[in-house]
């Protein structure tokens, strides 16, 4: 599960001010907030989140410190960075909600989480970078321009990179390594992964090297000039899913490699490769490599190469340049020979060679067994050692040319009011407590899952009851394991005579207004907001007395401190 930081502060339940919490010390903790962003001694106590935003050109923080303008992004995060809390042992999150030029590094330090809301532009430069640093969050990084890469992260420990879009025209997108490359190597450890979408490399996608212990759910690569995920000297991987097209179309490197020692306990659910220079490649040493499903495409080849304990457990290949797959050993002696390959329960058809082609010198030992051939042109299995065994194989394949591969399914929003007609629509304008129900399409296969405020489902059709303007996501994934999602927007109309603040939520949905910001969290910018918005807020006392005494006073702003 993806860490995106915890506001610490120890019990969130409501207190009562004691008799020594005067309003005299209320207005003292008060106007510290507003000078400093920070509200008495608790803030020394509680992870500090700092935010950016953007007016025009300019860039504002808040939360840490005061605020701080800038008009550079890469300084006005660095800023933040530098007055998180020293010495602190658990992450601490700053939120970018802004998009803007990187024209220099930003070095993350140890015990950081940042999240992106906006898009990054860099040319030339690498904008996120780490090295010797531990516990890091990186999410909801959008970034377009010319990187030397998009982001570096060496030597590091409990690594955390989620929710990435790249969009560029050079270098590589991600690298994650050990400080190989200066004579220092010091294993990254505990890497995850989550969705990862990168286009337009000049190199790689997203490249490891010298990295134990890595769990990916979805890479998935376009137009990349080098592989869509490598993995160099990197063991006890797990990862759900590559998804390559196009990766170094008409080179050598392939949409999934492992190279240089790779292994052991490489594990990987499904690849995905589609006019790639090759589609799966293994080389240099690598071992102990599991593929449970690949789906190969119009790609320039698959090899296995100078690799033990290699599995190909089932799926398609169809189209490939040359042999569909081709087990090898070069004549070398800088890394093993190849042997106990395994390629099994996959379909391989229109090869422009053999479906399986078995080389030397010196490889032994591999299975090729329970495999469908067809319409290769060399025919289907060439043998080259007496140890390898070919056996239950068939030669008649399924009426499915393209072996299964298939796109996401369009989603068709459709939603209804309160039992009224069901409309062509994923958003509607209600009251507060009115029943919405969602019923997307299609209606029949695949499966569902939903996501939202108070909402986690299986059904394909839900019913909501919101009483705050939200967002709920519909998830399809069809009978070839292809996803597709939707967001259905449902805003919450309140006749509640409030004027002021317009933003502000319910986060606990005791009828009271403690989020004044609207942010979605209860933090000291509400102390300061509500601090300086008391006399206007007079006259809308049951949404913001928390006290319960009737009144807007300082001992409700002393309630909502004591809640942060």
């Amino acid at each position: 599960m993806v860490d995106r930081g915890e506001r610490g502060g120890g019990d969130q339940s409501r207190q009562r001010a004691g008799p020594t919490f005067t309003r005299r010390r209320a207005l003292e903790l008060a106007g510290a907030a507003v000078a400093t962003g920070t509200v008495g001694t608790a803030a020394s106590q509680t992870p500090v989140a700092a935010r950016i935003t953007e007016t025009g050109d300019e860039y504002t923080l808040s939360g840490i410190d005061g605020s701080y303008r800038s008009s550079d992004l890469a300084s006005a995060i660095d800023f933040a960075l530098g007055r998180l809390s020293p010495g602190r042992s658990s992450r601490e999150r700053i939120v970018v909600d802004a998009s803007g030029r990187v024209s220099e590094r930003i070095t993350l330090p140890s015990n950081v989480a940042l999240e992106f809301n906006g898009t990054i532009t860099a040319d030339g430069v690498i904008p996120l970078y780490a090295d010797r640093a531990e516990s890091i969050t990186i999410r909801g990084y959008d970034l377009e321009g010319s990187p030397a890469m998009g982001m570096r992260i060496r030597r590091a420990d409990d690594v955390v990179i989620d929710d990435v879009t790249m969009d560029v025209d050079s270098g590589i997108g991600i690298r994650i390594d050990d400080g190989y490359n200066d004579g220092t190597p010091e294993t990254t450890t505990n890497v995850e992964i989550g969705t990862v979408e990168v286009a337009g490399t000049g190199s790689h996608g997203v490249e490891t090297y010298g990295v134990e212990g890595i769990d990916v759910g979805t890479v998935r690569t376009t137009d990349t000039g080098g592989c869509g995920l490598l993995l160099n000297n990197t063991a006890d991987a797990t990862i759900e899913r590559v998804d390559a097209t196009r990766a170094d179309e008409g080179g050598g490197y392939a949409g999934f490699r492992c190279a240089n020692d790779a292994g052991p306990n490489v594990t990987v659910e499904r690849v995905d490769a589609v006019a790639c220079g090759r589609g799966v490649f293994t080389v240099s040493g690598s071992e102990g490599i599991t593929i449970e499903e690949v789906h190969l495409e119009d790609n320039g080849g698959n090899l296995i190469q100078d690799s033990r304990d290699v599995t190909i457990g089932g799926g398609a290949i169809v189209g490939t340049g040359g042999s569909g797959v081709r087990i090898d050993s070069r004549s070398s002696e800088d890394h093993p020979h190849t042997r106990n390959v395994t390629v099994e329960n996959v379909e391989i058809r229109e090869s422009g060679a053999w479906g399986v082609r078995e080389t030397g010198p010196g490889t032994e030992s591999n299975a090729i067994r329970n495999n469908a051939f067809c319409d290769n042109a060399s025919g289907a299995v060439d043998v080259y050692a007496d140890s390898t065994t070919v056996s239950g194989n068939s030669y008649e394949c399924s009426d499915d040319p393209d072996g299964g591969t298939c796109e996401p399914t369009p989603i068709d929003p459709y939603l209804r009011v309160d039992g009224g007609e069901w409309q062509n629509a994923g958003e509607a304008t209600v009251d507060a407590g009115a029943q919405v129900e969602f019923g997307p399409q299609p209606t029949e296969g695949g499966s569902w899952s939903w996501s939202g405020p108070r909402l986690s489902a299986s059904s394909r059709e839900v019913t909501v009851s919101p009483d705050e303007t939200a967002t709920y996501t519909a998830t399809y994934t069809n009978d070839c394991g292809e996803t597709s999602t939707y967001e259905f927007a449902v805003t919450v109309e309140r006749d509640s005579g409030r004027r002021w603040p317009e933003g502000a939520t319910d986060p606990d949905d005791d009828g009271l207004y403690e989020d004044i910001n609207g942010n979605g969290e209860v933090d000291y910018s509400d102390v300061v907001d509500y601090f300086e918005n008391m006399e206007e807020l007079q006259d809308q006392v049951e949404y913001f007395d928390y006290n319960g005494n009737g009144e807007i006073d300082y001992a409700d702003l002393v309630d909502l401190f004591q809640q942060v």
